[in-house]
């Protein structure tokens, strides 16, 4: 059977990581006798301190942000051993966020060696909690049949589940399913239905498409579909001729640096290089002035004694010279933890990528 390549852009990896024995040697986490340890107290700030404690002790919650904190070096080395480690631990004891971290590392082999059938297993533990990426990535799975046979049902099912939660990713997935007749009747309306839900989340790919749908046919006369490849390849190089070109690996990497680097100054409350990863036309959310909310984050970074602030599953799409990053935030302060689905809208200024928009769906907040 053909297999249909269609690259959904969702396959999330968490940040660079180390790989080999001597990261875990570098950690300081051993697993001895059925027991972790973290490294050397003393080294760490109060905050990852009572993280890493509680995270030893057994509680879910901490040792998966622990996972985060070493997969982006935030408040410890980076360490891509010990962040497996941890979310192996927090992915056992029914951690929705960790076995969609998880499932990932196995899905790209990031810290562990890639395995699908494992990646699928733990994203489906991850999707039947509802976890929105999960289901996005399930759906993106079975629709290109990357380790699992193909099956148009099962990625329906699950891009729907995706998108009734309002992630933009799988509307403008489903609408890339409708338009292509992938698994479904070819429907354009319904197409552009699904692709104008995810626009006005400002979704850049679905703006796209839904401009090339209303354009009409001769727009679209030269990006006719056409399956491609006969076995299965890399999520990232599985692509369809009627998508937007994918942007290369280098500028991916160059912007996901700029938000790791943007979220490591944070965490060492170092305002002046925190505030130069903003550009100048940066439009705050709440409608304040840059100069206000400059003032105003200088005076909330500052009053805060710590501050941890960690970056997973990030996705990234560039296009032109736009990129917009999706991800998972994770910040601890003096007595409030957070998990933010952040999003990031970069531009190319001055050389180098700055932020132009950024915006965040929070969960509640909790006080410790």
């Amino acid at each position: 059977m053909m297999t249909i390549k269609h690259w959904l852009g969702c396959f999330l990896a968490l940040a660079s990581m180390q790989t080999g024995a001597d990261a875990l040697a570098q950690s300081g986490v051993s697993n001895s006798a059925g027991s972790s340890s973290v490294q050397n107290p003393a080294t760490l700030s109060p905050t990852v301190e009572q993280i890493a404690s509680a995270a030893s002790k057994g509680d879910p919650e901490a040792q998966y942000m622990l996972a985060q904190m070493y997969s982006t070096g935030s408040g410890v080395p980076k360490d891509a051993a010990a962040a497996v480690l941890w979310l192996q631990k927090a992915a056992a004891q029914g951690h929705a966020n960790a076995q969609y971290s998880l499932g990932t590392c196995y899905l790209l082999g990031e810290g562990v060696p890639k395995n699908s059938e494992t990646a699928v297993q733990w994203l489906t533990k991850s999707a039947q909690q509802g976890h929105a990426l999960a289901e996005t990535n399930l759906g993106a799975i079975y629709l290109n049949g990357d380790g699992v046979p193909q099956n148009f049902r099962l990625a329906l099912s699950w891009m729907e589940k995706g998108s009734a939660q309002g992630y933009a990713l799988a509307q403008y997935s489903l609408g890339k399913m409708y338009q292509n007749g992938y698994g479904v009747r070819t429907d354009e309306t319904v197409a552009a239905q699904w692709y104008a839900k995810a626009a006005a989340q400002n979704y850049p790919l679905a703006k796209q498409a839904l401009a090339e749908l209303q354009r009409g046919p001769a727009s679209r006369a030269d990006k006719r579909p056409a399956a491609v490849a006969d076995t299965p390849s890399a999520p990232q190089a599985a692509m369809r001729r009627d998508n937007p070109p994918a942007a290369m690996p280098q500028e991916q990497d160059a912007v996901l640096k700029i938000v790791q680097d943007w979220a490591a100054a944070w965490s060492r409350k170092e305002v002046d290089t925190y505030l130069s990863y903003y550009a100048d036309d940066f439009t705050p959310a709440d409608g304040q002035s840059r100069s206000d909310w400059a003032a105003l984050r200088r005076a909330r970074i500052d009053e805060r004694r710590h501050i941890a602030v960690s970056v997973a599953a990030p996705h990234i799409d560039i296009a032109g010279d736009t990129a917009t990053v999706v991800f998972q935030q994770k910040y601890v302060s003096d007595n409030l933890t957070e998990t933010s689905r952040k999003t990031l809208v970069l531009v190319q200024q001055g050389g180098g990528w700055k932020i132009r928009q950024e915006n965040s769906g929070k969960t509640p907040a909790r006080q410790r």
